[in-house]
């Protein structure tokens, strides 16, 4: 992948060398197999390129076609090759050859605007046509590649990476309170409501699924892709069905091993990763490359306070999935001195803003730095599985069957999955729950979680001085967002919104900056794009049938995944469940710093610094079980976030 940058004078002015210069030297922090930089009058193009792909070695961005008048910058991998080269006419002799940009630069000769809905991969990309005198630039259609822009009357700036456009004296390095707002308000690790809001002023992120068209006086941004209930694929059996998700799951997982160097993934001993693991692993097999997985397990000594229906160490599980597949090769990593605390300075420049996933932030980087290590060029992953592949909820199932007018069916399914649950009126409360209204349930939740109400409260470290003034509650109404969390989605409505653009802005920040960190593409095939529009034209009863979630999967991996992970119904992992035992020996430092938060004014501004001290209060000695304490993460998110206001300064001081 790369890392890209760009400059459009508007107004005519022609681009310096030096200012060309000064945004490379600041995307030049990361590893760089090649760069290069392309200007011409006003316009000016540069790339940092990481070679991850055979293609991709001998690819030169930025690359200019003078006969057509077209130049592009990207940081692509494109996944449908075949499928474009055979719509191009173009002789298979030129095809390996061929990298990804051209293929890019193609597809907007023969569609034009539209050649983004035609192309399958991780990208982001920028074309000035000369002749048109217009600058398109285009996204993914779920936004893995992040592309930040700044557009003002008479100029157009964009870059991978934020830091690049402040080079320019026009852009102000000013924060944006809207986005701080909702960064300390919501509950979840989500960092804004607004997908294309960003930490500083009049900085943007393109959206997943958008095109921005500029002009010399206007800008033109389109939507052009989006998850939405597809037309339902009628097949005649469920062996059928299998078959056919088998097909689109197995293509999305084959395409994205091309790569220069070892193949690695992110597994874990749930259904997502597993089953990518083992398609990656039989189709590796085929040239005789192993796979390379890299799991995260807990510290050693660590105290076990879960439930039997939650696991810390999965190992069994992984294990498991190695043994079946006979072509993979496992690395586990402890991350061995390392808590939620250690390197934030490290990562609060790599990500270009404050955190909150602070329960698995400090294990992927170190297995990104496994993977570093074992010269991995690409990790899968299944993060976006739960929406896609291994989709199944019976509630929200219950609720398109209520909606449906399907009373029957609703019945048959309430009374299977009760029966499953064994505990069957709690079970059958909790589904005729889900068919009230939301006031009505709101109500309810409330009434009956009294300590859950304020303990997502709790996570929420907010001055509500600054949440009055930004308008924080009024945001939650405008953006649809519900902080208490309870579910009033049927199965489409849920999926979209799990599969929604701020959803992936939020992980794009992750994956782009991750990767580039560590010379690393982290790649998903639970969120190609056709696996996500098959996945949502299935018809419900492939993914719940007689009370059994998750159905479609389960049936389709049968001799793919071993039985003790396929068939597991009654075991979830559960990420960090280390997180305070791995705080304990740092405790009373971290301790002394929180109690010092509230002497600068930016903290007094944005943070309840009462809260905070009051939340100290409670927490005298650290408990290994404190780990799901709402309290305790409000104090690690509150430190984090004060840590990032003193980076914040001694960066531009």
């Amino acid at each position: 992948m790369s890392a890209i940058c760009g400059i459009y004078s508007c107004d005519g002015r022609p681009v310096t060398p030096e200012t060309g210069a000064a945004m490379m030297r600041e995307l030049g922090i990361y590893h760089a197999d090649a760069a290069g930089t392309w200007q011409e009058g006003q316009v000016l193009f540069g790339c940092h390129a990481q070679h991850i792909t055979p293609e991709s070695v001998r690819e030169i961005l930025p690359y200019h076609d003078d006969l057509a008048g077209l130049t592009i910058t990207a940081d692509a991998i494109i996944d449908n090759r075949a499928e474009l080269f055979d719509k191009f006419g173009i002789d298979h002799s030129c095809r390996d050859g061929t990298p990804d940009s051209l293929l890019i630069l193609e597809a907007y000769r023969k569609w034009g605007q539209d050649c983004p809905k035609y192309l399958i991969g991780d990208f982001s990309f920028a074309i000035w046509d000369e002749k048109q005198q217009e600058l398109f630039c285009a996204v993914d259609p779920t936004g893995t590649r992040t592309f930040y822009y700044y557009r003002s009357a008479g100029l157009f700036v964009f870059s991978t990476l934020i830091k690049p456009l402040f080079v320019l004296p026009e852009i102000a390095k000013e924060y944006n309170e809207t986005w701080i707002a909702d960064f300390l308000a919501i509950p979840s690790v989500m960092h804004q409501l607004d997908p294309e809001l960003t930490l500083y002023q009049n900085v943007y992120l393109l959206p997943a699924g958008y095109t921005l068209m500029v002009r010399l006086d206007r800008a033109i941004k389109q939507v052009y892709w989006q998850p939405e209930r597809q037309s339902e694929l009628k097949l005649k059996s469920d062996g059928e069905y299998e078959e056919a998700f088998r097909e689109v799951l197995d293509e999305a997982v084959r395409c994205r091993l091309r790569s220069t160097r070892p193949v690695g993934v992110m597994l874990s001993g749930g259904l997502d990763s597993t089953s990518v693991a083992c398609m990656a692993a039989r189709e590796l097999a085929k040239i005789g490359w192993r796979l390379q997985a890299l799991s995260a397990v807990p510290m050693l000594g660590y105290k076990d306070w879960l439930p039997t229906s939650k696991l810390a160490d999965e190992t069994p599980y992984i294990e498991a999935v190695r043994e079946h597949a006979g072509n993979i090769d496992v690395t586990y990593c402890r991350s061995e001195g390392k808590h939620s605390l250690s390197d934030t300075e490290r990562f609060l420049a790599m990500l270009e803003q404050p955190y909150k996933i602070i329960e698995n932030l400090f294990w992927i980087d170190g297995i990104m730095m496994a993977a570093r290590e074992l010269n991995i060029g690409v990790i899968l992953s299944g993060s976006a599985g739960n929406a896609t592949i291994s989709w199944g909820a019976v509630q929200p199932y219950l609720l398109s069957l209520f909606r449906a007018g399907r009373w029957c069916r609703l019945f048959r399914e309430s009374w299977s999955y009760a029966r499953r649950q064994r505990r069957m009126l709690r079970a059958l409360l909790r589904l005729v729950n889900t068919l009230l209204l939301y006031d009505i349930q709101k109500n309810l939740f409330r009434l009956k979680n009294p300590d859950w109400c304020k303990k997502l409260h709790d996570l929420s470290p907010i001055n509500p001085d600054f949440a009055h003034r930004t308008s924080v509650q009024e945001r939650f109404h405008w953006f649809g967002y519900d902080p208490l969390f309870i579910n009033r989605f049927d199965s489409c409505e849920m999926r979209q919104k799990l599969l929604s653009t701020e959803a992936f802005s939020h992980l794009s920040v992750l994956t782009t900056k991750l990767g580039l960190a560590h010379g690393v593409a982290l790649r998903d095939p639970t969120m190609d794009k056709r696996v996500i529009d098959f996945c949502l034209s299935m018809p419900e009863n492939q993914y719940v049938r007689d009370g059994r979630e998750r159905f479609i999967l389960r049936r389709a991996m049968a001799g793919i995944l071993p039985d003790k992970v396929r068939l597991n119904e009654t075991v979830r992992g559960k990420q960090s469940a280390d997180l305070a035992q791995r705080l304990q020996p740092c405790w009373p430092e971290v301790t002394a710093e929180l109690k010092n938060i509230g002497a600068r004014e930016a903290e007094r501004e944005y943070l309840n610094i009462a809260k905070i001290r009051e939340g100290l209060t409670k927490i005298s000695t650290l408990n290994e079980y404190e780990a799901d304490d709402p309290n305790l993460r409000m104090l690690i998110r509150s430190l984090i976030f004060s840590r990032f206001l003193k980076y914040g300064e001694s960066a531009t001081g």
